[in-house]
């Protein structure tokens, strides 16, 4: 009893220590929930130190060996720091649980319900569904003040609003009944409950069903990021294999304020660009892979996303003229390596596709590498993966500079220059580029 108590007293002074870091990992993930396009809603807690008394004493009861030390009993309780993610559909417990193992340094999952252990009462229905995740914030994503948090273990628990607001009953009132054991008919009505709540979270689910059948109409446009994340998730999963493409949405809320501000907001318009997205397995996630789609070879359009991206916030002066110094260079190379790769067909028009840049023989394997190097920069750049030294930076833009210097002169013979209206659509100059460029009839 006195190790108990002293943990108590060690733990109350540290309360306020988990409530920071629960509400670090609460607005990490509410942040990326909403880019991403899944509706929920996050709560973060310590553990109520009453609770945790009742807790550490019935497990010390339980243990062949009661705790030896304060070490013993912290090891042993994991959710001293709690997230918790209420989704308004049951169906998204798989995205979510795909981007809190993004964000986090997952050490353990749990599934429930759990097939194997028995229920304390007589129950007709199957109980608590949800997921369980013991993590960690990861480093970098803390700043130098913050990084004292990256050691505490997180419960993040990923349900239905339903199922967790039904849980939070069953929780206090038979797990941990604060004014004596229930009766048998309390017991039944709260089975009952739960077998309304299945049959709530199934009508949920049929809901989120006829909500993407509206979106993947020809003529729907998307009124937020939600509407455009179900479109796209429902399109990888009816076109792709998982394995085939791995799921990480990114920033779709990002994407829908450029599709938004291109007025390409509708299935109509971006349906072209997915087709010709060749989703390759690299560090971009499916968001940025369509907006690389959109963007190519068009200097407003880097601009505007770059505007967008940044939201307003400043980078560091010398980095940023790098940065521009390199795009200036890059984006008209990149859009005479796109007239090149599909000067024969019209038809099928986009970011050039390295591969097929090798298969036309046309450039030497020396020049193809340093393309591929280049473009690996320009999407770590564009998409702030991370960001070289600027005199690095000032270097390759000097060599996308000569490398289109002497493709122009080489290739002059490969590639006709005709205006933007031509019959192949080959144009003179980036700044000429049509905005249509994929036949998506998109407009600035």
């Amino acid at each position: 009893m006195d190790l108990i108590s002293q943990f108590m007293e060690n733990y109350k002074k540290k309360i306020s220590f988990y409530e920071t870091a629960g509400r670090l990992a609460a607005s990490q993930v509410e942040s990326a929930l909403q880019a991403a396009g899944i509706r929920a809603m996050v709560t973060s807690r310590a553990k109520n130190p009453v609770r945790l008394k009742v807790k550490v004493l019935r497990r010390n009861a339980e243990r062949i060996i009661p705790y030896k030390n304060m070490k013993e009993i912290y090891e042993d309780i994991a959710d001293l720091c709690g997230v918790r993610i209420s989704l308004y559909f049951p169906g998204d417990r798989g995205k979510a649980g795909d981007l809190v193992q993004d964000l986090f340094q997952v050490q353990e999952i749990r599934r429930f319900p759990e097939q194997s252990k028995t229920p304390t009462y007589n129950k007709r229905f199957s109980g608590y569904w949800a997921t369980h995740y013991r993590a960690h914030l990861k480093e970098d994503s803390l700043n130098r003040t913050q990084q004292k948090f990256a050691g505490v273990r997180i419960e993040i628990q990923v349900a239905s609003l339903l199922m967790h607001a039904w849980s939070e009953v069953e929780h206090d009132l038979v797990y941990k009944p604060m004014q004596g054991n229930l009766s048998d008919e309390e017991l039944a009505i709260i089975d009952e409950l739960n077998g309304l709540v299945l049959t709530g979270e199934i009508a949920l689910e049929q809901l989120q069903l006829a909500g993407n059948k509206r979106v993947i109409n020809k003529n729907a446009t998307f009124s937020s990021q939600y509407d455009l994340a179900s479109y796209l998730y429902n399109y990888l999963s009816s076109n792709f294999r998982r394995e085939d493409v791995e799921l990480r949405m990114g920033n779709i809320e990002l994407l829908f304020k450029l599709i938004s501000r291109l007025q390409m907001n509708s299935v109509k318009e971006i349906e072209p660009v997915l087709k010709s997205v060749k989703f390759e397995k690299d560090r971009r996630n499916i968001s940025q892979q369509i907006i690389d789609q959109i963007i190519t070879g068009s200097e407003k359009r880097y601009k505007t996303y770059q505007e967008l991206r940044s939201g307003g916030v400043k980078a560091e002066k010398t980095a940023a003229r790098a940065v521009s110094s390199f795009f200036a260079s890059w984006v008209p190379l990149e859009a005479l390596l796109n007239r090149l790769t599909y000067r024969n067909s019209p038809k099928t028009r986009g970011a050039f596709n390295i591969n097929t840049l090798k298969r036309m023989g046309i450039l030497k394997q020396d020049c193809i590498s340093q393309i591929a190097s280049l473009r690996k920069l320009r999407n770590v750049l564009i998409h702030d993966i991370e960001i070289p030294a600027p005199e690095e930076i000032l270097k390759r833009a000097e060599e996308a500079r000569e490398l289109l210097e002497r493709l122009t002169e080489e290739l002059s013979g490969e590639i006709r220059r005709k205006p933007a209206d031509s019959e192949d659509g080959f144009v003179s100059s980036p700044s000429d580029m049509p905005e249509h460029s994929n036949q998506q009839g998109n407009r600035e």
